[in-house]
């Protein structure tokens, strides 16, 4: 099971396998490798079981999706050795597990549901004192989840503002000007938001009127249009009056 490294967690042998003891929100949970691996089924098996019948799964009640940073940023997924990838994490409760190998019904499936059930997914009562610890970890790991969305969201507003600077230098001067350029200006919030509207409200206006649009490099996306200021102006007026009735 190539997604458990250098594990520190506690560790539970099921029949053949050794799996380590992952907690979520209180529950023990597992991973799709975790299944395949006590299983003794090929890589991607659980997966695809999962799959195929997803709509049979309740989210929060028999699996959680995380994200990438929640895999990352927890504890017990991190000592772990877990890797998610892009798309985050899926990990089963109890009852997403026992609805998963519902169809593996060999010898070696019955015997390791059992044990999984009974020496995994049940757990001992814990010390209050250990309660108080479990909560006062949950709150610290929220804190740092909170901290790095606040960060990242600074780090895409930087970013904004240094292209709309750049392309304000740029073609601010010729009566042309890109739609975050323009919203930038005028200190419009959420003026990504707002552009990417803007922008397809000028660009079918100057379809319309056979009113030239031009092209402004970009580092993201290569280059992007810009557009008459007045027209910008119009489109805003029109956005905004919507806006009012609404």
């Amino acid at each position: 099971m190539n997604a458990i490294i250098e594990n520190s967690n506690p560790v539970i042998t099921i029949g053949a396998a050794s799996v380590p003891v992952i907690e979520y929100r209180g529950k023990r949970v597992v991973t799709f490798a975790m299944v395949d691996q006590v299983h003794q089924r090929p890589e991607g098996t659980a997966r695809k079981r999962f799959n195929d019948n997803k709509e049979r799964f309740i989210a929060e009640e028999d699996f959680f999706h995380l994200s990438f940073h929640d895999v990352a940023s927890l504890s017990e997924f991190r000592t772990a050795g877990l890797q998610p990838n892009s798309q985050g994490l899926v990990v089963l409760t109890q009852s997403g597990y026992l609805m998963l190998v519902k169809s593996f019904t060999d010898d070696l499936a019955w015997q390791v549901q059992r044990e999984l059930v009974n020496r995994y997914f049940q757990t001992l009562p814990t010390s209050a004192a250990h309660q108080v610890y479990l909560m006062a970890k949950a709150v610290w790991e929220q804190e740092l989840r909170v901290r790095h969305l606040e960060q990242t969201s600074d780090d895409q507003q930087r970013q904004i503002d240094a292209i709309a600077r750049r392309q304000d230098d740029m073609d601010g001067d010729t009566g042309y000007m890109t739609a975050l350029a323009f919203c930038r200006r005028e200190s419009v919030p959420a003026p990504l938001s707002l552009a990417r509207r803007l922008g397809v409200m000028a660009s079918e206006m100057c379809r319309e009127l056979g009113i030239r649009t031009g092209r402004v490099p970009d580092e993201r996306w290569g280059a992007v249009n810009s557009y008459p200021i007045e027209v910008l102006k119009e489109c805003l007026a029109t956005l905004n009056r919507t806006a009012t009735a609404a």
